[in-house]
């Protein structure tokens, strides 16, 4: 029977493959397209921050809110090192580290995928939209494979 350390591993392992599946199911379907669909999934996944996670928009200020996401996915959730979000006037770069979700980044780029289903950037652009009333676009998305870095970044319109 499976220690409790391993069934959180394949539990990890499970959502990789559905995270993988699902993003390459959409790249097949869709193409460079696909890459439209990140407003829809960070609307959603903004949504389920605000309900679960305490997560606050309304009436703070665009540096802090996604100062508060980079905090929430560092110490609540755990799924990175490393979360740096600067806003420069229209543009929203952020620097992550060892993410948890890195090997399928991997995979996905190796298979021709540009991962647009990055949770950082979509929840924080969907922050940026609802809080600004403006639309973004995503305008990097560079994953370093050898070391576990991304660099992406959003303008907002």
């Amino acid at each position: 029977m499976a220690t409790e350390e391993e069934k959180k591993r394949n539990l990890a392992r499970i959502n990789a493959m559905i995270i993988y599946g699902l993003e390459k199911g959409l790249w097949d379907l869709l193409g460079e397209s696909a890459l439209a669909m990140s407003a829809l999934i960070g609307r959603g996944m903004l949504e389920i921050m605000e309900k679960t996670m305490g997560l606050e928009i309304a009436g703070e200020e665009p540096q802090d809110i996604l100062t508060e996401i980079g905090r929430i996915f560092i110490d609540e959730i755990g799924i990175a090192t490393k979360f740096e979000i600067t806003k420069v006037d229209n543009s929203v770069e952020l620097h992550v580290e060892n993410c948890v979700l890195h090997k399928v980044e991997d995979d996905l780029v190796h298979a021709g995928i540009t991962p647009f289903m990055c949770p950082y950037l979509n929840i924080a652009a969907a922050a940026m939209r609802q809080r600004l009333q403006m639309k973004t676009r995503i305008s990097k998305l560079d994953v370093d494979i050898a070391n576990k870095k991304c660099a992406l970044c959003f303008e907002m319109m």
